[in-house]
């Protein structure tokens, strides 16, 4: 019998396959199997890493392999749902290197007014681990990310994010 948990881990990673095999070249040949492996290498990679360089303490890991740690956990009433549009303060950085790619810049941005369904995965489950006000540092495999497609020239293929992101408000 499948409990509740699995099942919404099962559903998770099918997600995933889905959102990856509809994204991928047709000459790439990835089973289920083939994603979920490379899914637990790269959360055990995130865990193996964090530890060595002293930085894993409080840091949490989600059903889907995201790592994640809670810096502030937001004002405890406003969850943020699929269909709404976040207003974030953000850094994305490839995990496991200092430099920043990507960022707000310390103001705030909706992303052209994008649903949160429209963002990665990654950010969709770890915004939902904060409320309003809230700030969360992700560690995010790559399926969860931008997959084996990368966003050249800056994320490349099968990049693992880090990303620290500031729920400001959500509409």
């Amino acid at each position: 019998m499948i409990n509740k948990q699995s099942f919404h881990l099962h559903l998770l990673l099918a997600c995933c396959l889905a959102v990856l095999l509809g994204s991928c070249a047709k000459t790439q040949d990835l089973s289920a199997d083939a994603v979920f492996m490379d899914l637990l290498k790269e959360t055990e990679f995130i865990k193996y890493r964090l530890k060595a360089k002293g930085q894993d303490s409080g840091v949490l890991y989600h059903q889907s392999g995201i790592g994640y740690k809670i810096i502030e956990p937001g004002n405890g009433r406003d969850t943020i749902k699929p269909t709404s549009i976040p207003s974030i303060v953000y850094t994305r950085s490839l995990f496991g290197y200092d430099k920043v790619i990507e960022s707000s810049q310390n103001l705030p941005t909706s992303f052209d007014n994008r649903p949160l369904k429209d963002h990665i995965i990654g950010w969709q489950i770890g915004l939902t681990l904060i409320t309003k006000g809230g700030r969360i540092i992700l560690y995010i495999p790559s399926s969860l990310a931008f997959g084996p497609v990368g966003v050249p020239p800056s994320i490349p293929p099968n990049a693992i994010l880090e990303c620290d992101i500031t729920l400001v408000d959500f509409k």
